[in-house]
Protein backbone atom coordinates (compact mmCIF):
# COMPACT_ATOMS: atom_id res chain seq x y z
CA UNK A 1 0.00 0.00 0.00
CA UNK A 2 2.78 2.49 0.80
CA UNK A 3 4.10 2.26 -2.76
CA UNK A 4 0.82 3.47 -4.29
CA UNK A 5 -0.82 5.55 -1.54
CA UNK A 6 -0.54 9.31 -1.24
CA UNK A 7 2.73 10.20 0.49
CA UNK A 8 4.40 13.29 1.87
CA UNK A 9 8.18 13.16 2.40
CA UNK A 10 9.86 15.65 4.74
CA UNK A 11 13.62 15.63 5.31
CA UNK A 12 14.76 17.02 8.67
CA UNK A 13 18.33 17.97 9.58
CA UNK A 14 18.33 17.24 13.32
CA UNK A 15 20.10 19.55 15.75
CA UNK A 16 21.56 16.42 17.40
CA UNK A 17 24.65 15.42 15.36
CA UNK A 18 24.13 11.77 16.39
CA UNK A 19 20.93 11.82 14.33
CA UNK A 20 21.87 14.13 11.45
CA UNK A 21 19.58 13.90 8.44
CA UNK A 22 16.37 11.95 8.95
CA UNK A 23 13.15 11.58 6.99
CA UNK A 24 9.47 11.66 7.96
CA UNK A 25 7.15 9.91 5.51
CA UNK A 26 3.39 10.48 5.90
CA UNK A 27 1.21 7.89 4.16
CA UNK A 28 -2.48 8.53 3.43
CA UNK A 29 -3.91 5.02 3.30
CA UNK A 30 -7.46 5.51 2.10
CA UNK A 31 -8.58 5.96 -1.51
CA UNK A 32 -9.53 9.56 -0.79
CA UNK A 33 -6.86 10.32 1.83
CA UNK A 34 -4.32 13.04 1.21
CA UNK A 35 -1.51 14.82 3.05
CA UNK A 36 -1.01 18.53 3.57
CA UNK A 37 2.53 19.66 4.39
CA UNK A 38 2.52 22.84 6.51
CA UNK A 39 6.25 23.10 7.27
CA UNK A 40 8.42 24.99 4.77
CA UNK A 41 11.95 24.54 3.45
CA UNK A 42 14.49 26.01 5.86
CA UNK A 43 12.01 26.22 8.76
CA UNK A 44 13.36 25.07 12.14
CA UNK A 45 10.99 22.66 13.88
CA UNK A 46 10.96 21.54 17.50
CA UNK A 47 9.60 18.38 19.11
CA UNK A 48 5.82 18.52 18.92
CA UNK A 49 5.63 21.11 16.12
CA UNK A 50 3.15 20.45 13.35
CA UNK A 51 4.69 19.23 10.08
CA UNK A 52 1.40 18.80 8.27
CA UNK A 53 -1.91 16.96 8.49
CA UNK A 54 -3.91 14.14 6.97
CA UNK A 55 -7.28 14.72 5.30
CA UNK A 56 -9.88 11.97 4.92
CA UNK A 57 -9.24 8.24 5.13
CA UNK A 58 -6.72 6.32 7.22
CA UNK A 59 -3.11 7.25 7.73
CA UNK A 60 0.24 6.12 9.06
CA UNK A 61 3.79 7.40 9.11
CA UNK A 62 7.39 6.21 9.05
CA UNK A 63 10.58 7.74 10.46
CA UNK A 64 13.75 6.86 8.56
CA UNK A 65 17.22 7.24 10.08
CA UNK A 66 20.70 6.79 8.63
CA UNK A 67 22.22 3.33 9.30
CA UNK A 68 24.79 4.89 11.69
CA UNK A 69 22.08 6.13 14.09
CA UNK A 70 21.83 3.83 17.12
CA UNK A 71 18.46 3.86 18.86
CA UNK A 72 17.51 2.33 22.20
CA UNK A 73 13.77 1.56 22.02
CA UNK A 74 11.54 1.89 25.09
CA UNK A 75 8.85 -0.78 24.89
CA UNK A 76 7.15 0.55 28.05
CA UNK A 77 7.44 -2.84 29.75
CA UNK A 78 5.68 -4.68 26.93
CA UNK A 79 6.65 -7.37 24.47
CA UNK A 80 5.40 -6.68 20.91
CA UNK A 81 2.24 -8.66 20.19
CA UNK A 82 -1.54 -8.56 20.00
CA UNK A 83 -2.02 -8.11 23.76
CA UNK A 84 -0.13 -4.81 24.05
CA UNK A 85 -1.54 -1.39 24.88
CA UNK A 86 -1.05 1.86 22.99
CA UNK A 87 1.81 4.19 23.89
CA UNK A 88 0.45 7.66 24.53
CA UNK A 89 1.12 10.52 22.13
CA UNK A 90 4.30 12.47 23.03
CA UNK A 91 5.68 9.62 25.15
CA UNK A 92 9.22 8.56 24.29
CA UNK A 93 9.54 5.48 22.08
CA UNK A 94 13.33 5.59 21.66
CA UNK A 95 16.47 7.44 22.71
CA UNK A 96 19.63 8.02 20.71
CA UNK A 97 22.59 6.11 22.14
Amino acid sequence: MTSTATRAVIFIQADNPKIGLMCFVAVGMGDVSNNEITVRIGQHVNKGDQLGMFHFGGSTHVLLFRPEVKLDFDMHGQTPGLDTTNIKVREAIAHVE
